[in-house]
């Protein structure tokens, strides 16, 4: 223990070395502790609490200035199919009409005047493919199919065959109708040249090919392969055959597929533009969904019509039955595809079941026909005696 005195003397200066060295650290420590608290709204914390978490963002996520680009350009791209969609439905809607003999809506936008030039154009094209088979026009054969025919027409006023002479030779024939224009030869200018004006006039042709069993019409031409006769058998599945194939041209059915191809491509081009699909898919997919099915279509009221104008012409509606059934056949015998929707006709069992619901209608119209009163018994007179298909 210090002395009294010591002490005395020493503690003066114990207390001012002990005040001036506590009065910094004190100092530090309140700055240290007080100073965040103190002073919340400084710059350097208000830039730490919102300018990283706004950094982080913009790197890490690419929010809205990253993601602009790509989807205006997808904004873009739906813009303009949207706008080709409308305008193309406008047109397809602008462009529909009905079939007059079925009512059938379809879309259609080829006039009757330019099937004047398809026809002339189709004709030029028949007789360069066939020239040198085509049978003259005095042949026994063709003589055969100029009645059927001549028959179809006239009795539905639906114009006539072009005239030729009997006794002219086939070089001469060709040379005609290499040089004239058969829809507007002997008419005034100006003159409708649809088949249901009356006036127009119908090329045929009788192809001697047995290998090909078949018959066509387009754009009022007329085509007749010499294999199809021996299972038409007679002029009754003549006329079923012919009646099928003039109310293709009836009912335009040529200019009709000549429109719809245009529908099939733009379908084609808006799968592949938007969803991506391989051109070839796309065909696929036009081909089994639209093309198929509309020409299978196009079939039934080309057997509808043709029904109905051999029934004017005063043949026997039933023989179209008999006639497909024949035809079907033959199409087993020869390993004709039985997958219906791969083909462009009707199956034959649905096709003849049609045919054979069509036939009371057909007897109706013709037992209206003044032409046709009295035919009926000897129409049973001939299928009597007829043959049957063995």
């Amino acid at each position: 223990m210090l002395p009294a005195r010591m002490w005395t003397t020493i503690a003066p200066i114990l207390r001012a070395s002990h005040s001036t060295r506590s009065l910094p650290v004190l100092t530090q420590n309140y700055l240290r502790v007080r100073l965040p608290t103190s002073s919340p709204r400084s710059t350097p914390l208000r830039q730490l609490s919102t300018s990283s978490p706004r950094h982080a963002q913009y790197t890490r996520f690419s929010s809205e200035k990253h993601r602009h680009p790509s989807g205006e350009v997808i904004d873009n791209r739906m813009k303009i199919v949207i706008a080709l969609v409308a305008v193309g439905g406008t047109y397809y809607i602008v462009h529909l009409e009905q079939v007059p003999e079925t009512g059938r809506w379809r879309f259609m936008d080829i006039s009757p005047k330019y099937e004047t030039k398809l026809a002339q154009a189709a004709y030029d094209e028949l007789l360069a493919e066939f020239r040198g088979k085509v049978l003259p026009s005095n042949h026994p054969v063709t003589r055969h199919v100029q009645r059927v025919v001549s028959r179809i027409l006239e009795s539905s006023d639906l114009g006539h065959l072009r005239s030729s002479e009997p006794r002219r030779s086939l070089v001469e024939a060709l040379d005609d109708f290499w040089s004239e224009d058969p829809f507007t030869t002997g008419r005034p200018s100006g003159e409708s040249s649809t088949p249901e004006s009356g006036g127009k006039e119908w090329n045929l042709l009788v192809v001697n090919d047995p290998s090909i069993v078949n018959a066509m019409a387009t754009f009022g031409n007329i085509v007749v392969f010499t294999g199809i006769l021996p299972i038409c058998k007679d002029e009754q599945g003549l006329a079923a055959v012919l009646g099928h194939e003039i109310a293709h041209v009836v009912a335009r059915h040529a200019s009709e597929r000549y429109s719809s191809s245009k529908v099939f491509l733009a379908v084609a081009v808006l799968l592949q533009t938007v969803f991506g699909f391989d051109f070839g898919i796309t065909n696929l997919i036009s081909t089994l969904l639209l093309e198929l099915p509309n020409s299978r279509t196009q079939e039934y009221e080309a057997d509808t019509i043709g029904m109905q104008l051999t029934a004017k012409a005063c043949f026997d509606p039933q023989a179209a039955v008999e006639m497909h059934a024949r035809l079907a056949q033959y199409e087993k015998a020869h390993g004709a595809t039985s997958l219906e929707f791969l083909r462009t006709h009707p199956g034959a069992e649905r096709r003849i079941k049609h045919l054979e619901e069509l036939i009371p209608e057909a007897y109706s119209i013709q037992a209206s026909s003044p032409q046709c009163a009295g035919m009926q018994d000897s129409v049973s007179r001939f299928k009597e005696f007829a043959p049957r298909w063995s």
